[in-house]
């Protein structure tokens, strides 16, 4: 009887333990948890911060943008003797994560093998968005995606909080590391680079998603590096790093905006919970601006380059999920995640097709072993994930010309007015 009512006590003391941890963590959600920086009137339209694009303006803004940017090369052109045969090759890079080490590989693989193309406009979106200044600046700027893809673990890029704070705070996990690695490469040189680059017409976009108004964002960065604000350099690196936070998983990044003398801040987080790769809307106008330019006819080719930092998923495989809510929240969201990508690829594909434009996508086969969890950023398995798509594309990559998944009857055929892609080889 005394062996039986000692543990009761025991098992009492450790209830109360427990109740008195959920306790603490309510009270200290009720006090702390809720803050944020004011955030803009509900129902209210709201100006957009500094650099990024109004999406209800993107036609006229993108083609203004575009045709500037077409223009001047064309005047360095004609200055550097060329004649009007050209190709515009355009590269559009994904979210994935760790995964990412696939596209930095990639990249830098491209670069030995002597034939990577200088790109006139990049996107990138989530790990896609770190890659992207280091692509759009060119091969000289390699060794950012080799050591960010290489050197770096998961306690480089990420901590998890104090378990008694989850019930305070708006992310699992918080990117302290993640914020120092950016500023580490994102530097006032750098920022110069990207400005140069932009006033000799390429163009460099990033995509972030605007919780607050549920829309997808996309930031002009040689805009915002070459501005001239005293505040560029950070809004460049919170740009990089929102784009790359997972919701729920991340906190959240706050941007500024000013309305009627009033300053509010708006939600942001990873651009891939809207869209996992974009180009689509950009593509649009591609042929239009080089039509109001007067060069687009037989001698002009646009190449449009599409790296997915991961495997497109088109089999499913069965996973045993742990019945905790971090796991759950992971799955969820990585599986939206997909289907972004996946409808992402094939609206790509019909405008490309549609317009003559080349449809190229490097992805990972979706039998990979190599593939890893997003949020596993083990050195030893990006290492072998970067040297696999490095060699790959040193030895010559073959791109693959139709979404995958897509079977041979369903590749798009051309029909009157069409200037379809000719180049096309089954997934």
């Amino acid at each position: 009887m005394r062996g039986s009512s000692r543990f009761g006590w025991f098992l009492l003391g450790g209830v109360s333990t427990v109740l008195s941890f959920i306790a603490v963590g309510f009270v200290i959600s009720i006090f702390i948890g809720s803050i944020r920086p004011p955030s803009p009137p509900e129902g209210e339209l709201m100006p957009y911060p500094f650099g990024a694009i109004d999406l209800d303006e993107l036609d006229a803004e993108y083609d203004s943008e575009l045709e500037n940017s077409i223009a001047k090369s064309l005047a360095m052109d004609k200055d550097a003797g060329k004649d009007d045969g050209r190709t515009y090759n355009l590269l559009a890079l994904s979210g994935g994560g760790s995964n990412g080490a696939f596209g930095a590989g990639l990249l830098c693989g491209w670069t030995a093998a002597g034939n990577r193309p200088d790109f006139k406009v990049v996107t990138g979106v989530s790990t896609g968005a770190l890659q992207a200044t280091a692509a759009f600046l060119g091969p000289q700027y390699d060794y950012i995606l080799k050591e960010i893809y290489t050197e770096y673990g998961t306690r480089d890029i990420y901590r998890r909080r104090f378990p008694l704070l989850l019930f305070a705070v708006d992310g699992i996990h918080h990117t302290e590391p993640l914020k120092k690695i950016i500023a580490h490469y994102i530097t006032e040189d750098l920022l110069q680079a990207v400005a140069d680059k932009h006033n000799a017409g390429r163009r460099l976009f990033v995509g972030t998603t605007n919780l607050d108004s549920q829309e997808f964002v996309i930031w002009n960065m040689g805009l915002i590096a070459g501005s001239g604000r005293k505040d560029a350099l950070e809004l460049y690196r919170k740009i990089l790093l929102a784009s790359a936070s997972v919701p729920v998983v991340f906190e959240p990044i706050y941007f500024q905006v000013e309305k009627d003398g009033e300053k509010f801040y708006e939600m942001h987080c990873d651009g891939g919970a809207y869209s996992q790769v974009f180009f689509r809307g950009f593509l649009l106008d591609f042929e239009e601006a080089l039509t109001e330019v007067g060069i687009f006819g037989e001698k002009t080719k646009i190449e449009l380059y599409i790296i997915n930092n991961g495997k497109p998923l088109v089999s499913r495989e069965r996973t045993n999920v742990a019945p905790r809510a971090a796991s759950i929240a992971a799955v969820t969201i990585n599986n939206l995640f997909n289907i972004t990508i996946t409808s992402s690829l094939f609206r790509m594909y019909v405008i490309t097709s549609r317009y003559g434009v080349g449809f190229n996508l490097a992805t990972l086969d979706d039998d990979s072993e190599l593939y890893l969890e997003p949020l596993d950023f083990d050195k030893a398995k990006m290492r072998r994930l970067f040297n696999y798509s490095y060699e790959a594309a040193k030895a010559g990559y073959e791109w693959i010309n139709v979404p995958p998944g897509l079977d041979p009857g369903e590749a798009y055929e051309a029909v009157d007015g069409d200037k379809a892609n000719e180049n096309k080889k089954d997934y």
